[in-house]
């Protein structure tokens, strides 16, 4: 075989390397873009409270889903909100919590699964340490998928 048709098959190969790649990218970040299916999230807390003031947010998460049970893993609150805020524990408790510097998150992993057709909340227990408007999302994730809800409190001295 001459060198002329060596590096035309090895740039071929490298070609379609470089597609296959390509796709599979988009492939996952296509997957990660959707929402959770049968999923529904509600959070609840206060819109405004005082400095020093103890509250509870509370998530929940219901399984829509009319056969297959949900397995949430995670759920994330933006570091933009939390800025404002203490937490001083999670009901239930959390495995493992960690900081996201990706998109600026505190995720705290739950590994809990949720039948078909059943709700579960998850009480953050907050105490507000600074003054002033703070908001950010929410995300309840199930793998690499997840579903965003917003988050805004202020906080008054």
């Amino acid at each position: 075989m001459t060198t002329k048709k060596v590096l035309i098959l090895g740039c071929a190969g490298l070609g379609i390397a470089g597609l296959l790649g390509a796709g599979a990218v988009g492939f996952f970040f296509y997957h990660v873009s959707q929402d959770v299916e049968g999923l529904s999230v509600s959070v609840n807390g206060p819109e405004e409270v005082s400095q020093g003031q103890a509250f509870d947010l509370v998530v929940v998460v219901k399984n829509e889903r009319p056969k297959k049970a949900l397995r949430l893993s995670d759920i994330d609150l933006a570091e933009e909100y939390l800025s404002g805020f203490t937490v001083s524990s999670v009901e239930p408790a959390y495995k493992a919590s960690a900081h996201v510097p990706l998109d600026n998150k505190q995720s705290f992993t739950f590994d809990v699964s949720i039948p078909p057709g059943a709700s579960r909340s998850f009480t953050f227990k907050l105490k507000a340490r600074k003054a002033g408007l703070f908001r950010g999302d929410v995300d309840v994730c199930e793998g690499l998928q997840f579903k965003t809800e917003m988050l805004q409190t202020h906080v008054k001295e």
